[in-house]
């Protein structure tokens, strides 16, 4: 596998801004083999600062941790310096491209000349999983446990799953494991693409064997609008799998809607105006925050 070489990479956030990176980690990978690891705390950036609960109760890592540690501004050095000319890959690598771009963008870097790959999408292509976790895959590929949420390991984590993907269908280049034919689908609307909509029939299906007593077990729950942390269609395969039955629209049997506007200020959409006409009439129906559904979502 001489030609798969490349950088893994994970961030951590403290709140559901993207340029709130808290945590990076790093593996580099030579000819197939992990070759070298770093992974650095970070005091995010001024403005975006604040820790919520959330993404302390999934990571881990709070303020007092962090608050010597350099920013954005002492971290970007050297991890530029780290992936070098490297192709990043990452479980769904969407997320790490856009803390890079809004973290650069807040302090006024300029975009750097990177090409990503995805291990999700790369998992979804070969292997057939009820659910494409960053745990599940792992497991499925019996690859070392791991901690997840501690960047250097997903980091690693991610690396091991491009590798061991390459052994098992004999991919000797990047180019190979990711065609470039896939990699132009991949900027077409897809699952993980701002804006998608999933069809009835893609949409995933609820856990049976979730948290009976978790909140959102037995909800259906409908998304409207873009979400800052989480494309919708991870949202929906994160509430799917603690129980929830997914639907496209505001029906009698909807009893949570998920508004990506509410945090923004931004005018109610037509998912959610139904909801409240719904409610008025009297359905058992509510309408609930990005950051509510977050706090939802961290029950175990």
């Amino acid at each position: 596998m001489q030609g798969i070489s490349f950088t893994a990479i994970d961030f951590e956030t403290a709140n559901n801004f993207r340029a709130s990176a808290c945590a990076v980690g790093l593996t580099k990978v030579r000819a197939g083999v992990v070759v070298e690891q770093a992974a650095w705390l970070m005091n995010p950036l001024p403005g975006y600062r604040e820790f919520h609960p959330v993404n302390v109760g999934i990571h881990g890592i709070t303020a007092p941790q962090v608050r010597n540690m350099p920013d954005w501004t002492g971290i970007h050095g050297p991890m530029m310096d780290f992936i070098g000319g490297d192709a990043l890959v990452g479980h769904n690598v969407s997320f790490e491209k856009s803390v890079i771009s809004k973290a650069n963008e807040v302090c006024g870097l300029p975009a750097p000349a990177l090409d990503f790959h995805c291990t999700l999408a790369l998992a979804r292509q070969h292997l057939a999983l009820a659910h494409y976790t960053l745990s599940d895959v792992v497991g499925a590929l019996e690859l070392p446990a791991f901690n997840h949420h501690d960047a250097g390991d997903d980091a690693r984590a991610s690396a091991l799953i491009a590798i061991e993907l390459a052994r098992r269908n004999g991919a000797s280049s990047l180019d190979a494991l990711w065609p470039p034919a896939t990699k132009a689908a991949a900027r077409m609307p897809s699952y993980y693409s701002a804006g998608y909509t999933r069809k009835l029939a893609d949409l995933p299906q609820a856990n049976t064997t979730a948290n009976p007593h978790g909140p959102l077990f037995g909800q259906t729950i409908v998304f409207s609008g873009d979400m800052a942390a989480l494309p919708r269609s991870e949202a929906q395969d994160a509430a799917a799998a603690k129980g929830a039955t997914i639907a496209n629209s505001t029906t009698k049997k909807v009893t949570m809607v998920v508004s990506a506007e509410l945090e923004r200020g931004g005018p109610p959409s037509a998912k959610v105006k139904r909801a409240h006409e719904r409610a008025a009439a009297g359905q058992d129906i509510q309408v609930i925050s990005e950051l509510q559904f977050l706090r939802l979502m961290a029950f175990k």
